[in-house]
């Protein structure tokens, strides 16, 4: 986008949010723009940019489908299937309690699972590269 200026939004607001209003005004001045009119790379980028600059998550939704059935024990269970990530919620079969599995599809989606009881996070997701810390052998040297 070096001939083009920047859509208005992109650094006037100064300290407001910038909502998707904005954001919707800014794309719309990108898309009639008629010096972008045979560019679409750098309308594509200039889109790219509006959107990074309202906060919202990159990575594309995933699809869930949710269902309850009778599980083996006959009580009645939540299964949510997230592309191949299986949630499966219900009464523990060994007491009164509440028992959530997690069956990730795959080593990557496992790294990405993020779990969390009353907002305390419990499983942080791992960044790409790293490895969990290997817990500390408790022993005094």
């Amino acid at each position: 986008m070096s001939q083009t200026t920047p859509p208005a939004g992109s650094s006037t607001r100064g300290a407001s949010r910038y909502d998707d209003t904005l954001a919707l005004n800014d794309i719309h001045a990108v898309i009639t723009s008629p010096t972008l009119t045979d560019a679409a790379m750098d309308a594509l980028q200039a889109i790219t940019q509006i959107v990074v600059r309202t906060g919202r998550n990159p990575y594309p939704s995933r699809i869930m489908s949710a269902t309850v059935e009778d599980g083996p024990h006959g009580i009645p269970v939540a299964c949510i299937d997230a592309e191949g990530t299986i949630i499966t919620i219900g009464q523990d079969p060994a007491g009164p309690g509440i028992r959530i599995d997690v069956t990730p599809r795959d080593p990557a989606d496992e790294a990405a699972l993020v779990i969390a009881v009353s907002d305390r996070i419990v499983n942080r997701a791992l960044l790409p590269g790293l490895r969990p810390a290997r817990p500390e052998s408790g022993g005094q040297p």
